[in-house]
């Protein structure tokens, strides 16, 4: 199959599978603002922050809870449950001012034992949150709260980006002494929306609107229908009949298809998703560095983003930190070179060529064209890729972490953050078996590193380090594509997209 097949069926690829449920769409909740999300975590979903499966959960735990400060695309810092902050003359304690008046759905009031509770509970193995992986600067005995409206965190190292890095997507507040147990099938948070319905692995949870909301006005919509269509046909189908008003991406092989609807505004993020292959370093053929210096070699990115994304994104350098990031090892992306991979095959033992299984799913818009695009770049290297297309529904729970070789996606995140979670001996999810004690002690070094320029150098050269030596490929960035319904306002798309934000979306009937 050559590239230009491949980007002339791009269509009919992404439309080969069931359509939404209408059951789905006929639920409960006609009265709501409907929201379309394409992640799933089927068994895995949970309302609890700390167990985050994908960006599924995302969808109502950012609509249930709050996080002590937000952060924008350009990852400045945002009040939330925090008013101000304020570092200390040393580095090493970060003092953070809480809001008055707020209070849990279940009627508590909020407070700083509050937030002591949660982020000591995310750094607590026993739970088992990938947020331990993203928070290693945090000394679980240094979060105190000195008072009722203060939270302070002190760290062994000065940390300059705390503020930013305390805000991933597990550190939604819960309230002090819940369990986890309690919290996977019932949220109790201080957010815009409270459980209505849900349970894992339906097709439809309501979110109902917080009357007692400490932002007053807010939250716009009256209540949230959350469905989940991973079929681009029938999502655009359900967005075009308008029982859909909210589409949280649209794949890029439809967009035409509703960028002439007058009934429909799309909306379109900066970098946001990394798509991904990537291999186990710890199996074979990919336990050789050149081997997987060769699976990179063999990448046109450009081509990559316009076939894939059909130009909806950009060019990555097998680093989670974009190429415009000054934080980024390098200003553009590496050029495909089949001479340089033959040879590295060569010396790695495989001078006439390798054969193994790729497997991938609609899991994220895309991803199975990644793999075939993928596999027809590497043909001319000698390198023969099997793609194993599998169910999307089931891809995250059956297939991915569990295969040698995996295509996969990750949401924008600051670098400190970007590099850590798949990548530290910590992570959760060790998507490429990298487990790398100099790897970890550099990315310590850049989070911890007062001077900005030298902060930048050592993000620079650990991503450098992952990027040549590491089994991820990052081909490309997405550009994500939203779309809204006719007579629906008030929703900015964020690069982060687990970070939803519905306070301000409101709907005409």
């Amino acid at each position: 199959m050559t590239l230009a097949r491949l980007m002339g069926g791009a269509a009919i690829g992404a439309l080969a599978v069931t359509g939404l449920s209408n059951a789905a769409l006929a639920a409960a909740g006609d009265e709501c603002v409907k929201v379309l999300g394409y992640e799933w975590s089927g068994e895995k979903q949970s309302m609890d922050p700390a167990d985050m499966h994908s960006g599924d959960d995302g969808y109502h735990i950012f609509a249930v809870y709050n996080r002590l400060v937000d952060i924008d695309d350009n990852f400045n810092v945002i009040p939330e449950l925090a008013t101000e902050w304020s570092v200390s003359e040393d580095g090493l304690t970060w003092t953070f001012k809480l809001r008055d008046g707020v209070k849990f759905h279940s009627g508590k009031d909020f407070s700083s034992a509050d937030v002591v509770y949660s982020f000591q509970r995310l750094l607590d193995e026993k739970t088992g949150s990938g947020a331990r992986a993203v928070l290693e600067f945090l000394d679980p005995e240094g979060i105190k709260a000195p008072d009722a409206r203060t939270v302070t965190f002190t760290t062994k190292q000065p940390v300059v980006e705390l503020p930013v890095l305390i805000s991933n997507k597990f550190t939604n507040i819960v309230a002090d002494g819940a369990k986890q147990a309690d919290l996977r099938l019932h949220g109790d948070g201080t957010g815009p929306f409270m459980q209505e319905q849900f349970t894992p692995n339906a097709p439809v949870r309501i979110l109902r609107k917080n009357p007692n909301y400490w932002d007053a006005g807010k939250p716009k919509a009256e209540c949230l229908r959350i469905t989940v269509a991973q079929e681009a046909v029938a999502a655009v189908s359900a967005m075009k009949s308008g029982e859909v008003d909210l589409m949280l991406n649209v794949d890029p092989s439809v967009i035409p298809a509703l960028k002439g609807d007058p009934n429909v505004a799309l909306l379109e993020t900066g970098a946001s998703n990394s798509m991904t292959v990537s291999f186990w370093v710890d199996t074979k053929p990919f336990d050789d560095v050149k081997v997987r210096q060769a699976l990179k070699a063999v990448v046109d990115r450009q081509a990559m983003v316009d076939t894939v994304l059909l130009g909806f994104g950009q060019a990555g350098a097998d680093s989670p930190v974009p190429i415009g990031s000054p934080a980024s090892y390098t200003k553009e992306a590496p050029k495909q070179d089949y001479e340089l991979a033959k040879k590295l095959l060569a010396e790695a033992g495989y001078a006439d060529g390798l054969k193994f299984d790729l497997y991938t799913a609609e899991g994220v818009p895309g991803m199975v064209r990644m793999a075939q695009v993928y596999a027809e770049m590497a043909k001319p290297a000698g390198i023969d890729v099997n793609v194993v297309v599998t169910p999307a529904e089931s891809f995250w729970d059956d297939v991915w972490l569990k295969q040698s070789a995996v295509t996969s996606a990750w949401s924008m995140r600051p670098p400190g953050e970007g590099l850590a979670v798949a990548y530290t001996q910590n992570a959760k999810w060790k998507e490429t078996h990298w487990e790398r004690p100099d790897y970890d002690a550099l990315l310590l070094k850049a989070n911890t590193t007062v001077d900005t320029e030298e902060r930048l150098k050592a993000f620079q050269q650990v991503g450098e380090l992952l990027a040549k030596e590491g089994g991820v490929v990052i081909p490309m960035f997405v550009h994500q594509v939203l779309a809204l319904r006719k007579g629906c306002e008030g929703y900015t798309p964020r690069a982060q997209n687990f970070n939803l934000n519905f306070e301000d979306l409101g709907c005409s009937k």
